[in-house]
């Protein structure tokens, strides 16, 4: 069904975050065109998004039942068609490439104006792959190193591994079952054993180890 008005044709989206207050300041930003759907969890993603056709998808990648990462491939294999726009709190280039490589059309942080959300819908419907100025072309095609992870234990390679999937400190700590401090105290052995000296430099980590 294509819902139009009297004037031009409303573009349809899909809108997947688990924060109702982000899918409502969409909905208001963007007041000429029609939101058809929306999720807050994966599994609502998957099953509600083949049910709504949309000229668009917008997928925060840190929902709470799964990472924003895996879901894009899965997304693509049930939906091909339609086309991913990446709407996440993360700016750390190793998660904008990473989401192009998996098959996200665009990226667009959180923190920027919702113009430049609009912009992106529009370019990623069109068939372009849209990035913001903000991010260098060069980060773009940087493939970090890759040191050994075999000094981690079984507990810091599943912190890693959470930190790969865009999970934030406060999540990670919520679905270990362990205190926020431990995380951080965690986070701190893991840069110290692989000789990273930063978060970012731990994310690009993880997410090189993703696609091995």
């Amino acid at each position: 069904m294509l819902f139009r008005s009297k004037g031009p044709y409303m573009y349809r989206l899909f809108i997947a975050d688990d924060h109702a207050v982000i899918r409502e300041g969409i909905r208001r930003a963007l007041a000429d065109m029609v939101i058809v759907g929306e999720a807050s969890t994966a599994v609502e993603l998957l099953h509600l998004l083949p049910m709504h056709p949309c000229d668009v998808l917008i997928l925060d990648l840190a929902l709470p039942d799964g990472s924003g990462m895996d879901l894009i491939p899965k997304i693509k294999a049930r939906c091909p068609h339609v086309p991913i726009l990446v709407f996440s709190m993360f700016s750390e280039p190793a998660y904008v490439r990473h989401a192009l490589q998996v098959g996200a059309g665009g990226y667009v942080p959180k923190t920027f104006p919702m113009t430049e959300l609009r912009t992106a819908i529009r370019r990623v419907i069109g068939g372009q792959t849209y990035l913001s100025s903000f991010f260098d072309k060069d980060d773009m095609q940087h493939s970090p190193p890759r040191p050994a992870a075999g000094r981690l234990s079984p507990r810091e390679l599943q912190v890693l591994q959470r930190f790969a999937a865009g999970q934030a400190m406060g999540d990670i700590a919520k679905s270990l079952g362990l205190s926020p401090k431990t995380v951080a105290t965690h986070r701190a052995r893991i840069l110290e054993k692989l000789e990273l000296t930063s978060t970012s430099a731990l994310i690009r980590y993880a997410l090189s180890q993703r696609t091995r």
